[in-house]
């Protein structure tokens, strides 16, 4: 069963250069080849492809209205030495499902407020 509804929207920005410091993160696709060892997956140009994986987290509300933050995975061994954790970049939520509502802008449940109360009783 397939589900039409959308749970989270928001936008996170990385610029290229630091796209290209993350080369050292960056980790060979893995495939099964006939013999059923595990090889480096290529695409159409023979080269090996590469994927970067990151981990997110989404909290109430940090710096500049941002709520999310991209972070290298770390090993058990690294957050047992307590090595600080590489973010990557800051990200904000525009708008969460019902479902979500927990991760909905402070701000938009203000100005819903706002609104509620600037009704008067003046007759123009």
């Amino acid at each position: 069963m397939s589900s039409t509804k959308s749970y989270l929207l928001g936008e996170v920005k990385l610029p290229l250069d630091k796209v290209k410091k993350l080369s050292q993160y960056f980790q060979d696709v893995l495939t099964y080849d006939n013999n059923k060892n595990l090889v480096p997956k290529k695409g159409e140009d023979g080269k090996a492809l590469k994927e970067l994986t990151l981990n997110f987290s989404i909290f109430e509300e940090g710096n500049y209205g941002q709520n999310v933050a991209f972070t290298i995975p770390q090993t058990k061994e690294q957050r047992e030495a307590g090595d600080k954790k590489i973010y990557l970049t800051n990200g904000k939520v525009y708008y969460a499902s019902e479902d979500l509502q927990n991760f909905v802008q402070k701000n938009e449940k203000q100005e819903s407020q706002v609104k509620e109360t600037v009704e008067d009783d003046m007759p123009f």
